[in-house]
């Protein structure tokens, strides 16, 4: 029974990582089949750090993409922009590129909402509101990218703790 809940709960936290590219909280729910560790014999610790990592993924998510995107000049317009457009590239995208098209949708949404309220709303040139859609871009690419590389140290945290720490 062990060797058959190691492998269920393992199999669940790499579901849980497929969650994460399509923008969905699959760290969360990874944090939450770690629930699973102390039920197998495992410490209540590691079910805390699978959840503060999470939190950390969350936290440097928003960073790299506000920070990005703040570095290249944008305003209020510009971040409302690069938040908006990137949860509509996401949806949209979603059914014409699977996997990757919330990933993609995320960024290219970003660039686009960015550099048109930057252009219309935020009275910038085209040359400004390009280098702001950019760096929407580049951030909310990048903090997705951190975001499952976290949750590639989730899983391996989770089936280190379920397999050979007890």
């Amino acid at each position: 029974m062990t060797i058959l809940a190691q492998v269920g709960v393992s199999l669940a936290g790499l579901a849980c990582l497929a969650l994460v590219p399509f923008g969905l909280p699959g760290l969360w729910l990874l944090a939450l089949v770690g629930l699973g560790i102390p039920w197998l014999g495992g410490a209540w610790g590691d079910v805390w750090i699978l959840a503060g990592a999470a939190l950390l993924a969350e936290l440097l998510e928003l960073i790299s993409s506000v920070g990005i995107a703040k570095r290249t000049g944008a305003g209020r317009q510009g971040m409302w922009g690069a938040f908006l457009g990137g949860m509509v590239g996401a949806i949209v995208l979603i059914p014409i590129i699977p996997p990757l098209g919330t990933l993609l949708g995320a960024g290219v949404g970003s660039f686009a909402g960015a550099f048109l309220l930057e252009n219309i709303f935020g009275g910038r040139d085209q040359s400004e509101s390009l280098r702001v859609g950019k760096g929407a871009f580049l951030g909310t690419l990048l903090g997705r990218i951190l975001k499952l590389w976290i949750g590639v140290f989730q899983l391996v945290w989770l089936c280190w703790s379920i397999w050979f720490l007890q």
